[in-house]
């Protein structure tokens, strides 16, 4: 009787909480492009002002770049009239977010089903958690699936091994370090499937050439809260003096605290008191550490933005080896192109975002492990649907990406001519740059 009692009681507070999820009912997807230091200023006083109810999911940073928010419906007019005011002009691109929010369905995996778990629909994190155990149990003897710490609520972060034998360079993988990015998380999986059942030959040979371990979800608990309260929640959620959450992408020790940060913990890039001040981070650094030895390459994957971007991310210069990635990263996007004409660009953080930060994970690998190949993946889209990207790009968006990490991985050093900036590309170079991949 008591135990039926608690189960109802628990049942209770859950569909409670879900009841009290944040909606954005009305709320209105724009984007801008600031053409002068007017557009930029008004721009950038609205976000630190708040004098309109304004959601950015880009922050506007840079003259000519463009920057996507949400405005609520009650500021709509004052937004719209202000906009006006600066003949800024507003683009719609989606009327009622929470309409489109609800459109990225949820399915529930059928346990001990690992072929129910497809990319046609997003998954919460019971049922992410729920398949690598089952994919584990059904494949010993290739998959190893290992907790390397706590979250700040309590739960596990797990870490998919590929086992293999001998002495072999080492691949990290890491998705889900920030709570909204849905699709990074669901790429994460979608690889760790195709390194499992995939019969191409390129996955193959990277199989058996790299001891492989892959991290679907850093932040389990910020994952959780996106799903049952708040879609766009980004941080993790310990709770602090008088907020809630560390941006973890701006808590790791590389420049910490310095660029694109917050020092307010009501903020969604708080980068937290100090640098590893959260276990998420400090569980990943230590499993980082052990593998470091031997990592060759290290991928982040997030969203959005259609970027593949290399290190340092508070650099302005090039450094290191960046030429070097720079051009396998140019031909990866040449290469996810081809499959379904999206374009990504490549570059520094400052170059494709025109922004410089600290404290993010791929730049300190770099730094601290001398990791010669890091790359970070900002998947689809480009800002027509942001955090609201629909289920049916789930699939094109990983059947791309794997294309770009394969390419990346085997690529060789090749002359490649500039590709896809800012402008579109003349469709005469696209039908040359399709001839070339095509005789590759």
């Amino acid at each position: 009787m008591e135990i039926k009692i608690l189960a109802l009681i628990l049942i209770f507070f859950a569909n409670f909480r879900i009841c009290q999820s944040k909606r954005y009912d009305g709320y209105s997807l724009y984007s801008v492009t600031p053409m002068n230091v007017d557009h930029l200023k008004f721009l950038q006083n609205v976000e630190r002002q708040k004098y309109i109810d304004v959601i950015f999911w880009k922050s506007p940073y840079k003259l000519f770049t463009d920057v996507q928010f949400l405005v609520n419906p009650s500021d709509k007019d004052l937004f719209l009239e202000r906009a006006g005011h600066f003949r800024l002009e507003a683009k719609l691109l989606l009327n009622d977010i929470q309409q489109a929010f609800e459109h990225q369905n949820v399915r529930q995996y059928h346990r001990l089903r690992v072929e129910t778990f497809t990319w046609q629909n997003y998954h919460t994190l019971a049922d992410v958690y729920q398949w690598l155990a089952d994919i584990a149990l059904k494949y010993p003897a290739q998959i190893d699936l290992t907790s390397i710490g706590k979250s700040a609520e309590g739960r596990d972060i797990f870490v998919v091994g590929l086992k293999t034998s001998g002495a072999k360079p080492v691949v990290i993988v890491e998705g889900g370090i920030h709570g909204d990015e849905w699709i990074a998380t669901e790429f994460v999986t979608y690889l760790i499937y195709q390194l499992v059942y995939n019969k191409n030959s390129r996955l193959q040979d990277l199989v058996a050439r790299y001891h492989w371990y892959l991290i679907p979800i850093v932040n389990p608990d910020g994952f959780e809260y996106s799903h049952n309260v708040d879609r766009l929640w980004r941080k993790n959620r310990r709770i602090l003096g008088n907020g809630h959450g560390v941006d973890l992408n701006r808590n790791f020790d590389y420049s910490f605290g310095k660029h694109g940060i917050s020092s307010d913990p009501n903020d969604d890039h708080y980068c937290g008191p100090t640098s590893f001040s959260e276990p998420e981070t400090k569980a990943l650094t230590e499993f980082i550490t052990m593998k470091g030895d031997n990592l060759k390459f290290y991928f982040s994957f997030h969203a959005y933005g259609q970027k593949i971007i290399i290190p340092f991310s508070d650099r302005i210069n090039h450094v290191d080896n960046y030429r070097e990635m720079e051009n396998y990263g140019k031909q990866a996007i040449l290469k996810m192109y081809k499959l379904y004409g999206v374009k990504y660009s490549v570059g520094t953080t400052y170059d494709t975002l025109g922004l410089r930060i600290s404290g993010n994970s791929a730049s300190w690998v770099k730094k601290n492990l001398k990791v010669k190949y890091v790359f970070t993946f900002l998947l689809r889209d480009n800002g027509s649907y942001g955090h609201a990207l629909p289920p049916e790009q789930i699939l094109p968006t990983c059947e791309e990406t794997l294309e770009g990490l394969v390419e990346i991985m085997t690529a060789k050093p090749r002359r490649v001519k500039t590709l896809f900036g800012a402008a579109s590309v003349p469709r005469t170079s696209v039908l040359l740059i399709i001839v070339c991949l095509l005789m590759k």
